[in-house]
């Protein structure tokens, strides 16, 4: 059983003013929102600004993995690698990206800490990253489209639970602020473990969390748009529990 829920803007921003929304995309998700692609793309973008002044909070990711290229992150310029949907979210929104120069994001909604817009040393998914705000604050992960099994914040519920797998790694670099000024920094990317011959796998998550009826699904406006979401603090819990009875269940097949 999958909770299903007709919605309009106004109450998925009541839904995230407290408990934020991790967004992820597959742009295939946005084919009902207009007649062509220029068109779904701006009825997006308006979608998620018309929420923030609703009072709701969503983050979209726009990672760019800069640093990890041993490219210079440029919070304004370096464009996002996902998919054309961030990519232009993030050129029609370019005041509301995050200064972690590896996984950023856009941020729609203002109960988000100011530290995010910040440069500095940081942890992707460490201690006062964005990533745990959310989780801290009873926060949602969700995709449109059927991304689910590519909710990278999930690393994070994988660090606090100490797998043997991933570890922190080190990337220095430069980065340029939102005024044209250059800073040095260093970010740690929770990265996995070359040498355990893994690789990640959150397919079958996706399958268990649906099965175990944990996924709620929000209709927009007579189904022109799905976003299939579930509680960062309920995947938490599922995955303690998974990885008790077998250490390597989100790893690949």
């Amino acid at each position: 059983y999958i909770l299903k829920k007709n919605m309009n803007s106004s109450e998925i921003a009541e839904k995230t003013k407290k408990n934020a929304l991790f967004m992820h995309i597959n742009p295939i998700g946005l084919i009902r929102m207009g007649s062509n692609n220029e068109e779904r793309l701006n009825n997006f973008n308006i979608f998620l600004n018309d929420i923030q002044t609703a009072g709701g909070n969503i983050a979209i990711p726009s990672y760019s993995y800069s640093y990890t290229k041993s490219e210079i992150y440029n919070i304004k310029h370096s464009p996002c690698t996902l998919d054309e949907v961030s990519e232009y979210l993030r050129q029609q929104n370019l005041m509301k990206r995050t200064s972690d120069p590896n996984f950023s994001y856009l941020l729609f909604g203002d109960n988000f800490s100011s530290h995010h817009f910040e440069f500095g040393d940081s942890s992707s998914f460490g201690s006062h990253s964005l990533i745990e705000e959310v989780f801290l604050k009873d926060g949602y992960i969700g995709a449109i489209g059927g991304a689910i099994e590519y909710l990278t914040e999930i690393h994070l519920i994988e660090k606090k639970l100490k797998v043997n797998y991933r570890f922190d790694k080190f990337f220095y670099g430069e980065s340029v602020d939102f005024y044209g000024k250059k800073l040095s920094n260093k970010s740690i990317y929770y990265c996995r473990d070359l040498k355990k011959n893994y690789s990640a796998s959150f397919i079958q998550l996706k399958n268990d969390l649906k099965k175990s009826g944990l996924v709620e699904e929000w209709f927009l406006d007579n189904n022109r748009l799905k976003i299939e979401v579930i509680k960062f603090s309920t995947v938490y819990n599922f995955i303690k529990e998974k990885i008790l009875e077998n250490p390597k269940y989100l790893w690949s097949k």
